[in-house]
């Protein structure tokens, strides 16, 4: 029986226009009305997904945020896995030399960068609140969640590569999107945080639904029982996924959970 869902947000709950189903709410409330925990699980830091819900939605459904850095269980942050500040230095050091790339650093108090030229500004505002200017990433104080990095020339072929030589399994580096990437502590991802939040609320693997488009999603839905890839996501992604979801432009996330969690006839 399917007891706790949850669903990564860009490519997969939202359009291509970042806006939820029309439906969400009618669907999350029968969710509520059967004891059905629906979480979302992003990239995004918590301040740029929650805007998306109705302030009193916000304490009913959980967060896992900053691809698991940081959960949020009933309006409260229950688990955090923060970067340590002597990788955070090498590691800045490290994305610096390479070339094109920009760097977002997601922390406690909003999302910090550098002057941003206007590309770069427009990619930041698809997905990111609360910006922070800052001259130097290293005079940051503040507890760092992820980094995220944009490299126009591609993150999966180039920078990706080049984190990776330096730092192997010392980092979890997802690919995230064609030219973003997301650097998280060793063992963080959203299928580490999707398993913590399941001990939370006494809910097993067989009973979790999920569903993702992207490389960031992969230990989510090799987790979860009833694992949904999005018809529009990464090959790779929708082959080893269980089942496939319509696309994220066809509201494949309701259809699925109406179809499969609520039981109706869709």
């Amino acid at each position: 029986m399917i007891k706790l869902i949850a669903s990564d947000m860009d490519g997969t709950l939202l359009n291509d226009r970042k806006e939820l189903p029309a439906d969400f709410l009618e669907v999350f409330g029968e969710l509520e009305r059967r004891g059905i925990r629906f979480t979302v699980a992003s990239g995004r830091s918590f301040d740029a997904v929650a805007h998306l819900f109705p302030e009193d939605c916000r304490t009913r459904l959980d967060f896992i945020c900053d691809n698991g850095a940081n959960i949020i269980h009933a309006g409260k942050q229950v688990h955090v896995t923060p970067l340590d500040r002597k990788t955070f230095d090498e590691l800045i050091g490290t994305l610096e030399n390479i070339d094109g790339a920009r760097i977002l650093v997601c922390a406690g108090r909003g999302t910090y960068h550098l002057s941003a030229d206007p590309e770069f500004s427009a990619e930041i505002a698809k997905y990111y609140k609360n910006h922070i200017v800052c001259e130097d990433f290293r005079s940051i104080d503040d507890i760092i969640y992820k980094l995220a990095v944009y490299d126009p020339k591609g993150t999966k072929q180039h920078a990706k590569p080049a984190v990776d030589a330096v730092f192997g399994d010392r980092l979890n580096v997802q690919v995230s999107g064609p030219y973003w990437m997301d650097i998280m502590g060793s063992g963080v991802s959203k299928g580490s945080a999707l398993r913590e939040l399941g001990k939370i609320l006494g809910i097993g693997a067989e009973d979790t639904m999920a569903f993702g488009d992207f490389w960031n999603d992969e230990d989510m839905l090799r987790y979860a029982g009833w694992s949904f890839a999005m018809e529009n996501g990464d090959p790779d992604i929708k082959r080893m996924a269980r089942f496939l979801a319509r696309s994220n432009n066809e509201n494949g996330v309701l259809r699925a959970i109406r179809q499969y969690a609520l039981q109706e006839n869709v």
